[in-house]
């Protein structure tokens, strides 16, 4: 598929938007490329980082109107000053705010034309993430797919979302495939195009950027630390009394790594459990690339049965060694639940709230936490 000018600057990370930059006269160095602010586009990029780092998402107004060469060299600069910050957490940030700005242009594509769409996103399954997303109109019981996936690669995009949603049990597959709507492809697709340019941006990283760029980069950094809650509020990973699984998981996310949705479940609903004081959950959190304070509390409220339910309980150690989020040690000899080893960690008292799996509130499928966020 030969993609257009409008469609290269909605996917300004493809290879045929620089080559477009070059038939424009754009040179792709960056001394020439970026002239410092005052550039129509260098402006936009300016908004396009702040945007996608401070605020989690970018707003399609941002970039409307903008010709197409103008939409990748913001894309390009944006890129460069968050690469500059040197800062994990909010390349994934920017990578996952890009990536689901995608999202919502090709469901408005689906919404459109869906052949149309169907095509394009097939394209871009081929282009980015070197994955067969083919096109098919197949009737299976009472439900009409659009494509299907190979399982290896549906497997690799899925690994980190709800699995009563995208586990395996929960799919059609046949003969290798995975069959899905259209817009279940576009949600996949979300996964592997922010992993994708998280990968770009650490790649392009400017060892000596221009004083302005060096500069942005530094106030991108500031105004993010003022937008997050205070790393002192969240419990630490090295408390003594928590399990290992829970001090592997609060490890991962103060590196700014997204868990996979029941790791987010199971550490809220142990930190609920154990008592820790919501704020300091919240908190807690608020090192996830796509965390939104709003929709986060709300899920921990609602694991703590402040919204109405009984709390939630804390999932065995056997079904966290199910799903490999088992971190044993020695220090777990005979506990058989993350709250049992709390009990004995902190003398053989109770946690100061809560309760084990079995007790409290199991969850059902209709209480399930959104995969996107907690």
């Amino acid at each position: 598929m030969s993609f257009g000018e409008e469609e290269l600057g909605d996917l300004p990370f493809l290879q045929e938007a620089g080559d477009l930059l070059v038939r424009r006269g754009y040179a792709l160095s960056l001394s020439e490329l970026a002239g410092g602010p005052g550039e129509p586009y260098v402006e936009l990029g300016l908004r396009r980082a702040r945007a996608g780092v401070v605020d989690g998402r970018l707003d399609p107004g941002i970039l409307r109107g903008a010709p197409p060469e103008h939409r990748i060299l913001s894309f390009v600069i944006a890129a460069l000053i968050v690469g500059a910050t040197g800062n994990a957490y909010a390349i994934r940030r920017f990578a996952l705010a890009e990536a689901r700005h995608l999202e919502g242009l090709l469901r408005d594509r689906a919404r459109a034309n869906r052949g149309d769409a169907r095509t394009l996103v097939s394209a871009i399954y081929s282009k980015v993430l070197g994955m067969r997303l083919e096109p098919v109109d197949r009737l299976i019981g009472a439900e009409l797919f659009e494509v299907r996936l190979g399982l290896s690669g549906y497997l690799l995009l899925s690994s980190s979302l709800d699995p009563s949603k995208w586990g395996i049990v929960a799919r059609v597959v046949d003969g290798g495939y995975v069959y899905m709507k259209l817009e279940e492809s576009i949600r996949l697709l979300r996964e592997g195009v922010a992993k994708h340019l998280e990968r770009r941006v650490l790649s392009a990283r400017v060892t000596s950027p221009p004083e302005w760029l060096a500069a942005a980069a530094a106030e991108l950094s500031r105004e993010l630390a003022r937008a997050r809650p205070a790393e002192s509020a969240a419990p630490p990973a090295s408390s003594g009394e928590y399990p290992p699984c829970v001090r592997s998981l609060l490890r991962r996310l103060e590196s700014g790594e997204n868990l996979p949705h029941f790791a987010r479940f199971f550490l809220a609903a142990f930190l609920v459990n154990a008592g820790v004081p919501l704020d300091e959950i919240v908190a807690a959190f608020s090192r996830s690339p796509d965390f939104n304070e709003r929709i986060t509390r709300y899920q921990v409220e609602h694991i703590a049965g402040a919204r109405g339910g009984k709390r939630y309980s804390v999932p065995s150690c056997a079904k966290l060694e199910a799903l490999g989020l088992c971190a044993r040690d020695a220090t777990c000899d005979g506990v058989r639940s993350p709250l049992a080893y709390l009990r004995r960690r902190r003398g053989g008292g109770q946690p100061r709230t809560g309760g084990e799996e079995g007790g409290g509130r199991p969850g059902r499928r209709g209480d399930r936490i959104p995969e996107d966020e907690l």
